[in-house]
């Protein structure tokens, strides 16, 4: 799963974690000298290390911001298809990421600041506002779909976007620095020397392993996403995200390859359609997450009974479809009714099944297999219903 390099990159990782895990096993020890500080002075510490750690969280919203920005937008550059859909990977984790951060500024912006550092939050708004109307106008000319559109959101993104966004992470750096300073200040007028050395210690290490922490997840994130990026595009391309099965796309290649196999070696090829029975019923009573799960457990379920020569895709939704290599129609119904057995929580399938005629096309067998489902269905579900092919001579005329 991961290489040698990503494992020196992940033992860093818990390396520099370990100081973060002790340090909330600490925080009873914090508490402990809060409450050893002068009443008067103990809700104003209090009220700044809140102020401190939302400084801190709007802080490193940027950096995570920065790190997913940075991956789509080398996706614009490169002229990546799909780099600008919303649901890609970089592209979605960067709109969550910018809404994580503008949520952070609206909890900062409601505490108790002073003139400079609501000026300064101020400036980080605004930015953060004209980064985010940029980013919409970059997308808007890469979705145009002509070449000097996609050259200027590339040069946008190289330049202007790049500029702001710099801009930001200086200014929330700045900002989170004073607040911190400032909580700094206010421990240090509060209780002894000895207490005030412990708050600086804990507030530093604190901050200084939760920085490194983060530094390195970005980073094993940039590498990652660098040494796999035409490897998941390939796969997000041809694999049904749910269940990992070959969708529709992959089907439609991989077919026309089996299909081939079976007309060069006279290979009889059944052609089978899978519903799940009553899975709107499930989902209505169990919820979409147990739906997904009994999808995902059938599927890994019927695959690991299939051979290396079958084909077992998703169509969508709860229907499945299946190719079954050098298997004449009472062999398939056999092995489909070994393949429907002790599915999880007593889920039934129905399927239609066939058989291909050589040169027929897929789309005939598929509508065939089609309606031989419709009437397992029609007939009480649980069960297997084979229709034959037509005759040579009235599939000619089918076709005609």
């Amino acid at each position: 799963m991961f290489d040698r390099n990503d494992k020196g990159i992940m033992l860093k990782a818990i390396m520099v974690a370990a100081p973060i895990l002790l340090c909330m096993g600490l925080l009873p020890v914090l508490s402990f000298y809060i409450e050893k500080l002068e009443e008067d002075g103990r809700a104003e510490i209090v009220e700044y290390i809140a102020i401190a750690q939302a400084a801190m969280a709007v802080k490193f919203d940027a950096a995570d911001l920065n790190g997913w920005q940075t991956g789509y937008a080398l996706d614009i550059v490169r002229h990546v298809a799909g780099a600008s859909s919303n649901d890609s990977i970089s592209r979605s984790e960067f709109l969550r990421s910018a809404d994580n951060f503008n949520r952070d500024l609206g909890k900062l912006r409601a505490m108790r600041l002073d003139h400079d550092q609501r000026s300064l939050l101020n400036s980080v708004q605004e930015d953060f506002n004209r980064f985010m109307a940029l980013d919409r106008k970059i997308i808007a000319l890469y979705r145009a779909q002509d070449a000097a559109s996609q050259d200027k959101a590339s040069k946008l993104v190289m330049n202007e976007e790049i500029r702001i966004f710099n801009h930001i992470s200086e200014s929330a750096n700045t900002l989170a620095v004073s607040i911190t300073l400032d909580l700094m200040k206010k421990v240090a007028q509060s209780n002894s020397y000895g207490i005030v050395a412990r708050w600086m210690m804990l507030v530093m290490w604190i901050i200084a392993s939760a920085m490194g922490f983060l530094l390195v997840r970005l980073l094993h994130k940039w590498l990652s996403q660098m040494r796999s990026l035409m490897q998941k595009l390939e796969s997000l391309a041809g694999t049904d995200e749910l269940t990992q099965l070959p969708n529709r796309r992959t089907w439609d290649l991989q077919i026309e390859m089996m299909l081939a196999t079976a007309r060069r070696y006279r290979y009889p090829l059944a052609i089978a359609l899978f519903d799940l029975d009553h899975f709107k019923q499930f989902n209505d009573t169990y919820g979409h997450p147990e739906g997904d799960r009994l999808l995902r457990e059938a599927s890994l379920l019927i695959k690991s009974r299939m051979r290396q020569s079958d084909l077992f895709a998703r169509f969508g939704g709860e229907e499945f479809v299946l190719a079954l290599m050098d298997c004449d129609l009472p062999q398939a119904v056999t092995r489909i009714e070994s393949l429907r057995r002790n599915l999880p929580d007593q889920q039934t399938f129905s399927v239609g099944v066939t058989l291909w005629q050589e040169d027929e096309r897929i789309h005939s067998t598929l509508a065939r297999a089609d309606k031989a489902l419709y009437q397992a269905k029609n007939g009480g579900r649980d069960r297997v219903v084979s229709v034959e092919p037509p005759e040579p001579g009235r599939q000619q005329e089918a076709a005609d």
